[in-house]
């Protein structure tokens, strides 16, 4: 054999194998599915979750509360990266096209409420079609619904074992809480997640993203279905947690709380842009499950919703400090996916891992800001997290 013909040989092979590599980075691991959260939704909520290209559909990209940009540009999934170019996208807010106390439709996102597995099941039963619905035939097996709107799945694979799987829950609008019979910390986009933390493949910890803060917990402490954690998202807020009920913290203008309970059983395994992303060298991969999932939209680095409203907005009032309407949050490449501990922020602030639940203590907390933000030191990207 001639050499050019050993070295094209030996080129062709270097290129599968360097296709299988990509094709194995890409992989989700089987066992991120299988121990997937299932999401109770509250049975009175009014801003079920939300799909973002449609969010999209509906807001316009401001800097300083003017519009950066003709309204025919459409920015979308796949092109809203490009937003970068001002100022790193840092100040761009993504602003409501509907006054938001009018309560567009797809402000509440209610048709993307998850279906009732057991009516979807008997519903396909008596059309007579032949698929598996949700996976199975068998209906007592089917412990979540599906929602229209699909959740965001990022897989990081963090060495020595040890695998993170994201699962980030999307809203047009936050709700917030009510002091004195008086709303604060309303916000349009909202963002929330579950980490489950895998060491050796087996499921240790699950941490579920309250506000800008968060409770950790033993896989072993959580609620499970089968092998599956169970979790409970706020009425209004969509704030996580592990139990349902009442769920108290405290801001500088009085005591809050969160309410969770038994409602709509949301499977977000079942629909999910799923992707791996490497923390260190921030590249993102759209996954071997969902090949064709678009990943500009992970690097936009401004805000999914309004900028807070100015205090002469009719819509807006302020007191001790905390505002009525406050600035819609960063995305999930902004919430430290590369944490070294479970908990949410910094490696040098504290993490109790619960191994009960649930944890007996009400969280104090500074207030709630202009949105769910960092500090301005802590904005950098995750890998630059210390």
């Amino acid at each position: 054999m001639r050499t050019s013909s050993v070295y094209s040989l030996l080129g062709l092979l270097g290129l599968a194998e360097s296709a299988d590599k990509r094709d194995r980075d890409n992989r989700i691991p089987g066992y991120v599915l299988e121990y997937a959260p299932l999401v109770h939704l509250h049975s009175s909520e009014k801003f079920w979750p939300c799909d973002i290209a449609e969010h999209l559909e509906h807001v316009t990209p401001e800097l300083n509360y003017t519009p950066m940009v003709p309204a025919s540009t459409n920015y979308n999934l796949t092109n809203l990266d490009e937003l970068n170019e001002f100022s790193n996208g840092r100040f761009v807010y993504l602003t409501s096209d509907d006054n938001v106390e009018a309560r567009p439709d797809w402000l509440g996102g209610e048709k993307n409420i998850p279906e009732d597995p057991e009516e979807l099941y008997e519903r396909i039963t008596s059309q007579g079609r032949p698929q598996r619905p949700l996976g199975t035939n068998d209906a007592s097996q089917i412990h979540g619904g599906r929602s229209d709107a699909p959740a965001v799945l990022v897989v990081i694979d963090k060495g020595h074992g040890v695998v993170d799987a994201f699962w980030f829950f999307f809203y047009s609008y936050n709700l917030g809480n009510l002091v004195f019979n008086i709303r604060f910390g309303n916000h349009v986009g909202d963002w929330e997640h579950t980490l489950v933390r895998f060491i050796d493949g087996k499921p240790e910890y699950v941490f579920v993203s309250e506000h800008f803060f968060g409770e950790a917990y033993t896989y072993s402490a959580i609620e499970k279905v089968g092998k599956r954690p169970v979790v409970y998202s706020a009425i209004g807020t969509h704030a996580m947690y592990a139990t349902p009920g009442t769920h108290p913290y405290v801001l500088p203008l009085g005591l809050l709380h969160d309410e969770t309970d038994r409602g709509p059983l949301w499977d977000p395994a079942l629909n999910s842009l799923t992707y791996r992303y490497n923390h260190t060298s921030d590249v993102l991969v759209a996954s071997n499950l969902t090949p064709k999932a678009p990943t500009e939209w992970f690097f936009f680095n401004g805000h999914w919703g309004d900028k807070v409203y100015p205090i002469d907005d009719s819509r807006q009032y302020e007191f001790v400090g905390e505002y009525h309407y406050v600035s819609g949050p960063l995305g999930p490449r902004f919430k430290h996916l590369g944490r070294t501990k479970v908990c949410q922020g910094r490696t040098s602030d504290p993490c109790a891992i619960h191994e009960w639940l649930p944890p007996e203590h009400i969280r104090i907390v500074d207030g709630v800001g202009e949105g769910e933000d960092w500090k301005e030191d802590e904005r950098d990207p995750p890998m630059a997290v210390k």
